[in-house]
């Protein structure tokens, strides 16, 4: 279904023409726009099918809510094989204005993404659940498994999600005939639109409970409590998702559940700071020790101390480097370093024996500098 290559597809954004804080309005009008005029029915260059695919799939991602902040998150990897046709025409007003061959609205699409919306029934799912974990940098960079607790819609037990009291069935809506939808069609200035809604009677379903369920009330769903154990990878970052497939809210019978989607929260360390795999720390010492040079100890994640050697001649702002110190590399072996930042400290409450020797000191240095021999320009 993936029109190219993850790594070779352009910014969803960019292909509608809109920026990244487009509201929902914005994006279908932007759509819509692309639409009529690179549909290959319209358009005869070469590359219309292709053009046109590629403006439908950015809209099935950016119309939802959802997928649109899975991608914001991870980009197309992160919503990759997650749309459907149904999210093309969410909420849309095509109409049959490509040449009279939208009697069936998602017909067109189905020709030009292999035929989805006719040959492979797409399963109605369940909503997604979003859940925040905060995480300090030391069990980030550690890692290992969480337990959550969520509040979340299964299928009611008495029922088993039909909604109907048990001995007794759903029957066919009649108002819908069963399809779940209703189509109404206006012309406007000699354009026929076709809208299509999930039918008011049986909210979509297609079906229609006379005697609901007495625990669930007819919705086929029951709030449960759960305790969901996530395993979170050594060395994520702040601001990363996980995805827990199948553990959303419940979808209606033979639909299958939505996700659970954790946003993980790295809080911030009292005195390391991350920049992706390295860590950066700061370390004060006196002007006599940056001058003479001298070893200090520097904490890392996890109490660990090691010794850090300052050469002498160094310099305020200098970052010494200590390889592998830093948080585990995501998915991939090592790990990042550890920059240790000097700062040099001036001091300002002096005994009279230091001002005695810094005036020496200063002393020496201006008679060392008259003494250096001038160049020549």
């Amino acid at each position: 279904m993936a029109m190219v290559a993850t790594a070779d597809k352009r910014d969803y954004y960019e292909v509608l023409g809109v920026d990244r804080t487009a509201t929902q309005d914005q994006i279908k009008q932007a759509y819509r726009e692309l639409a009529m005029t690179s549909h290959p029915d319209r358009n005869p260059a070469p590359d219309a099918t292709d053009r046109f695919r590629e403006i439908a799939e950015a809209y099935a991602v950016l119309c939802d809510p959802a997928k649109r902040e899975q991608y914001d998150v991870a980009g197309h990897a992160g919503v990759s094989e997650r749309w459907s046709t149904e999210d093309i025409l969410r909420g849309f007003d095509f109409g049959d204005f490509f040449g009279g061959r939208f009697a069936d609205v998602g017909g067109i699409f189905g020709d030009l993404f292999g035929g989805r919306s006719h040959r492979v029934p797409v399963k109605p799912h369940g909503a997604d659940l979003h859940h925040e974990l905060s995480l300090s940098v030391e069990e980030a960079a550690k890692g290992g498994e969480r337990l959550i607790s969520i509040t979340r819609s299964d299928r009611c037990k008495t029922c088993a999600g039909s909604g109907a009291k048990p001995g007794t069935q759903p029957i066919t809506c009649t108002e819908c005939q069963g399809s779940g939808q209703k189509q109404q069609t206006r012309t406007e200035k000699a354009m026929r639109f076709v809208t299509i809604t999930s039918c008011a009677r049986c909210f979509g379903r297609g079906t229609f409970i006379e005697s609901p369920c007495l625990s669930c009330h007819g919705s086929g769903l029951e709030f449960v409590p759960h305790q969901i154990r996530v395993q979170i990878p050594a060395g994520i970052d702040d601001g990363m998702m996980l995805r827990l497939v199948g553990q959303g809210q419940a979808a209606p019978p033979a639909g299958e559940p939505g996700n659970l989607l954790v946003r993980v929260l790295v809080k911030p360390h009292p005195f390391l700071k991350r920049e992706g795999d390295d860590l950066y720390t700061t370390a004060a010492i006196d002007f006599a020790s940056a001058a003479l040079g001298s070893k200090i100890e520097v904490p890392c994640l996890g109490g660990e101390k090691v010794k850090v050697t300052i050469p002498p001649g160094t310099q305020s702002g200098t970052g010494l480097r200590l390889r592998g110190k830093g948080m585990p590399r995501l998915n991939a072996r090592g790990k990042g370093d550890l920059y240790v930042v000097v700062d040099v400290r001036t001091p300002t409450d002096l005994t009279q024996r230091q001002r005695e020797l810094l005036n020496e000191l200063k002393f020496e240095m201006h008679k060392k500098a008259a003494v250096a021999p001038s160049v020549e320009t």
